[in-house]
C-alpha cells in the first residue's frame, strides 16, 4: 500500500466549527489550497488577537485594530499588511456577508526588503549541492524565473521541450504567460517526465492514477486528471486525499520540502545570505537585466502586473555599480 497523507486537512461531512465551516466555503469556491491557507493563517491569528472571539461577532473596528497593531507593534511590511487584509476581506465581505466598507487604516511604511541576489559561484554552488528531482526544480527557478509555486504546479502538458517553452498557468493573480525552457535542461527533463511516467504507470495499475485538481477542474471533467499528460512534472512521494473528489490523488511536492533543501545546501556551501527558492528568481531578473535585456521583457517573463515591481532589481544594479571612495586608495 502506498503512503497516504493530506493535501488539504479533512472536513467533516457537515462542518458546525467555525474554520470548517470557512474552510469548506473556501472549497467550494475553487480557491487553491496555498490560498487556503494563507487565508486561515491570517485568520487565526485575528482570532487570537481579539482573545478568541468569532469573527461572528465582530465588525470593522476590529479589523482596523488588529491592523493597526501589525504595524504599529509588529512592524510588518507593507505587503504583510496587505495579505493580511486580503485574508480577512474575504472573511468578512464574502463568508460573513458583512461588507468592511471604507476603512481608517494606519499604512505600513516600511517597504520590502531589498531581494537577495547570489553571485555565479554562490548559485552553482548550491544547485551543485542539491539532489535530484529538488535539483531540477531549483534549475528552473533559477533558468526560467519561476515562483516556487509556479514550479510545482508544472503538469506534463505545459511543458513543450522541442520548441523550448513553459506554459504557467494560473500564476501569481491568476494570470498565464509563456517562460523560458532553458535548452540545457532538455535531458533532465526527459528524464524527469519518463520518472513521472513510471510512477503514474504503477499509480493506474494499483487503481489510482488521479492528479490532484481544484473543483473547477472536477467540474469539467474527471477522466482527464487520471491521464498522463495531467500529472505532475515533480509528484509527491506520497498519494493525498482530496476532500473535494473523495479519491487519492497524487499532488505535487510541498513546497516547504524545496525550502528546507535549499536552506540545507546553502548552509551546506557556507553561504551566509538568506537564501530561499525565491532567491534563485530574483537572481534570474538580475542577470537579465544585467546582460542588457528590456525591463519590459523581463517584466513579461517575470509575470509581473506593474513594471515597478521589476525595477526593484534595476536599483541593485545601481547599488552594484557604485565604487566606494577607499576602492581608490593605495593604489
Amino acid at each position: 500500500m502506498p503512503k497516504i497523507s493530506e493535501s488539504r486537512p479533512r472536513l467533516p461531512k457537515q462542518p458546525t466549527k467555525f474554520m470548517h465551516r470557512l474552510r469548506y466555503y473556501m472549497r467550494q469556491k475553487g480557491l487553491a489550497a496555498t490560498t487556503e491557507k494563507n487565508y486561515c493563517s491570517w485568520i487565526k491569528r485575528f482570532i487570537k488577537y481579539h482573545n478568541l472571539v468569532s469573527p461572528e461577532n465582530m465588525n470593522p473596528l476590529h479589523v482596523e485594530q488588529f491592523l493597526h497593531h501589525l504595524v504599529l507593534v509588529e512592524g510588518v511590511t507593507i505587503n504583510t499588511q496587505k495579505s493580511a487584509l486580503n485574508a480577512l476581506a474575504f472573511l468578512f465581505n464574502q463568508f460573513l456577508a458583512k461588507p468592511l466598507g471604507k476603512m481608517n487604516i494606519t499604512l505600513a511604511k516600511r517597504g520590502p526588503k531589498p531581494p537577495v541576489i547570489l553571485s555565479p559561484n554562490e548559485t552553482d554552488s548550491i544547485i551543485k549541492a542539491l539532489k535530484p528531482p529538488i535539483k531540477l526544480v531549483a534549475k528552473l527557478l533559477f533558468g526560467s524565473g519561476l515562483r516556487i509555486n509556479e514550479a510545482l504546479s508544472i503538469r506534463l502538458k505545459d511543458i513543450d521541450i522541442d520548441s523550448d517553452r513553459l506554459l504557467v498557468l494560473n500564476g501569481k493573480g491568476g494570470k498565464s504567460r509563456l517562460a523560458i525552457l532553458p535548452i540545457s535542461l532538455r535531458k533532465e527533463l526527459e528524464f524527469q517526465i519518463e520518472t513521472v511516467r513510471q510512477l503514474h504507470e504503477t499509480d493506474l495499475g494499483n487503481g489510482h492514477g488521479w492528479s490532484f485538481s481544484n473543483s473547477n477542474d472536477i467540474n469539467k471533467s474527471n477522466a482527464r486528471l487520471r491521464s498522463l499528460p495531467w500529472q505532475y512534472l515533480f509528484p509527491s512521494n506520497t498519494l493525498s486525499y482530496d476532500a473535494q473528489s473523495k479519491r487519492l490523488v497524487r499532488y505535487h511536492v510541498n513546497d516547504s520540502t524545496v525550502q528546507r533543501h535549499v536552506r540545507y545546501a546553502s548552509c551546506h556551501c557556507g553561504i551566509t545570505k538568506h537564501v530561499t527558492p525565491h532567491t534563485f528568481r530574483h537572481t534570474f531578473a538580475t542577470r537579465l537585466l544585467e546582460s542588457g535585456v528590456s525591463i519590459r521583457v523581463v517584466q513579461e517573463l517575470l509575470g509581473h502586473a506593474n513594471v515597478s515591481t521589476t525595477e526593484q532589481y534595476t536599483h541593485v544594479l545601481h547599488k552594484h555599480g557604485l565604487t566606494s571612495p577607499i576602492d581608490f586608495l593605495n593604489k
